[in-house]
């Protein structure tokens, strides 16, 4: 019985012969990992498929994207993860894609700020507690974006301290089941504000949860070199517009609560943190 030949690249193929295809191929492993989904763990064959390169080949530039930390070995034998700096490589393509709402309120606040623009959203896993997952940005500067995709960081990020602010103690929890606390004059200047911020040498962020009625269903991020929020004025303009904004995208969400997976998910599936935010769209 006839078969078709395998049309799909690899690295004895002409294609590889030309100038920087082995780069153009690791960036295309890199977008086929984030558009398959930056939070799960995907085998080399699922990979080779979003790609059309040959297994052998993307099972290559896997390895070597491991060594260079833009990729991450996952649990399973054989699967692989996009990594934060992976990420930024792609020029932050969402983890999934958001609703077309969302993404033009990410649009108009960045177009109304110059700032960059993220859009955190919240989970609980089994095996790896409350964590932040980046489903949407607007930006345009290499470090700006390095920031954005490292705003998942529960602890010390901006998006992380806002979201900790709001949640509850029961739901703010790590890996191991500890609690994750904000010192209390922190956690009161959060809630009064309806503003978190962090500032480092260079950048500068401001985050707010995204409510639907009392429930956190995301973080809305701006991020920006440190001199565009030297003058006070400007930042209170800055808080202005991001908190408008998420009250649009609060409107925009309808369905409150946490993802939630695992033992936890039943838990508290009856204190109304058991839905799907929605803020993304997910097919089946």
């Amino acid at each position: 019985m006839d078969t078709a030949p395998d049309t799909r690249i690899g690295p004895s193929s002409d294609t590889d012969a030309r100038p920087n295809s082995s780069v153009r191929c690791g960036f295309r492993v890199l977008r086929a990992l984030s558009s398959l989904g930056m939070d799960d763990e995907h085998q080399v064959s699922t990979i080779a498929d979003a790609t059309g390169l040959l297994v052998p080949h993307v099972s290559k530039l896997l390895k070597a994207g491991v060594a260079e930390s833009l990729v991450a070995s996952g649990s399973r034998r054989g699967t692989y993860r996009l990594t934060h700096r992976g990420l930024t490589l792609t020029g932050l393509a969402g983890t999934r894609q958001t609703t077309p709402r969302i993404r033009q309120i990410v649009t108009d606040l960045h177009e109304e700020t110059g700032l960059a623009v993220a859009v955190h959203e919240p989970a609980w896993r089994l095996g790896l507690g409350l964590h932040l997952t980046l489903i949407d940005a607007e930006c345009q500067i290499t470090a700006l974006c390095h920031v954005a995709a490292e705003g998942s960081d529960i602890r010390r990020s901006a998006p992380g301290r806002a979201a900790l602010a709001h949640l509850p103690a029961s739901l703010a929890t790590d890996a191991d089941d500890r609690p994750i606390l904000l010192p209390a004059g922190m956690r009161e200047g959060i809630r009064a504000s309806r503003v978190a911020a962090t500032r480092s040498e260079r950048t500068h962020t401001l985050s707010t949860c995204v409510l639907r009625g009392e429930h956190v269903v995301a973080t809305l991020s701006l991020i920006g070199a440190s001199v565009a929020f030297a003058e006070p004025l400007r930042v209170q303009e800055y808080a202005v517009l991001l908190r408008r904004a998420a009250e649009r995208a609060g409107a925009a969400a309808p369905a409150p609560g946490l993802r939630l997976t695992g033992r936890r998910a039943v838990m508290r599936g009856r204190e109304g943190c058991g839905h799907t935010s929605q803020l993304t769209q997910r097919t089946a």
